[in-house]
């Protein structure tokens, strides 16, 4: 099973005030350090029209990890690919693709923030349908020499991509949280699947879903990989494992996860600023994943049984990580 981290400096944290250039700067060191401590991957995520600063274009950010790197994986995760042209989007990332010797993986969201498909002046409603689109576009554009392509919401006739990537085609995955509905577009498309973060029993259910509807959709269900976003935080101590959680939460999930609609109700409805204490953020804070190195080996050991091809972490404790479970992983 493959570790991927997400890079540190995409963001402003709350109540550690920076100027752009110099998260910049540790945007790339994250890169850096996470290909010397071992990681295989680095993942650069996307956002528009926050305080913070969040980054808003990925593959850019992994144009500059390419120069200052060699060896480890450069990943979008997740580029909201319904707010871009397919063709612009295909070009970038094999522009990218080539710079980096080949190294780019696209993890590949649909969006769920209003703000941003206002701000950027698309439709929100058909994110979905294009998502998928856009992907089995990219997918052609960057495996054959000439493609077309007719769907609901994009059609070419005998285009040509230039550049072509090193990759062919490139190596993508269906960002689609944890849902059905999102299960079902990745198997339809016979889309590698990536999972936002779950714990064991969601994170089983879903990929069950997933694999059987790849088999019903006539999809090669032994050839897909799944993938999952896995927060964990460890300590030498149950206690000291809760505290770096705990430090996370109060300087991003509790706004970031709770603000902008990522949540849902048991309706299926988007929440804005649930209260703390609402099931919803309760049922998210529970599912990060606290222990001693000991105790966060065997719960990963669970997914890598459970045929995961990688689980990306968050950059906040690399080196303990890299030290104390990493090495369980590499025997």
């Amino acid at each position: 099973m493959e570790f991927w981290t997400s890079f540190a400096g995409q963001f402003v944290l709350r109540g550690f005030p920076g100027a752009v250039p110099q998260n910049y700067d540790t945007l790339v060191a994250t890169a850096v350090e996470a290909e010397r401590l071992g990681f295989d991957g680095v993942v650069a995520s996307e956002h528009h029209f926050e305080y913070n600063r969040f980054l808003p274009f990925p593959l850019q950010a992994l144009g500059a990890a390419a120069a200052a790197t060699s060896k480890i994986r450069l990943i979008t995760g997740a580029m909201l690919l319904p707010l871009y042209d397919p063709i612009r989007a295909a070009e970038a990332a094999a522009t990218v693709d080539i710079l980096s010797g080949g190294r780019v993986t696209l993890g590949l969201g649909m969006g769920y923030r209003p703000m941003e498909f206002d701000g950027i002046g698309t439709a929100k409603n058909t994110r979905g349908a294009r998502l998928s689109e856009q992907m089995e576009i990219i997918r052609l554009a960057t495996s054959q020499e000439r493609f077309s392509f007719q769907g609901k919401q994009y059609e070419y006739k005998d285009q040509q991509l230039s550049p072509r990537p090193l990759q062919r085609p490139i190596d993508m995955w269906f960002c689609g949280g944890t849902s059905r509905v999102g299960a079902q577009r990745a198997a339809a498309g016979g889309f590698d699947y990536w999972l936002a973060n779950s714990d064991y029993d969601r994170t089983k259910e879903i990929v069950d879903i997933y694999l059987g509807l790849a088999r019903e959709a006539g999809r090669p269900a032994e050839r897909l990989r799944y993938a999952l976003f896995r927060d964990v935080f460890v300590g030498d101590t149950l206690a000291e494992a809760r505290d770096a959680r705990d430090w996370f939460l109060e300087v991003y999930y509790n706004e970031h996860i709770r603000c902008y609609g990522y949540l849902m109700d048991d309706k299926g409805e988007p929440l804005f600023n649930p209260p703390f204490d609402h099931p919803a953020y309760v049922a998210f804070v529970d599912s990060l994943l606290c222990g001693t190195p000991d105790m966060v080996v065997t719960e990963l050991k669970r997914f890598e049984q459970l045929g995961v091809h990688s689980i990306t972490v968050p950059p906040v404790q690399l080196e303990l990580f890299s030290n104390k479970v990493l090495p369980e992983f590499r025997k």
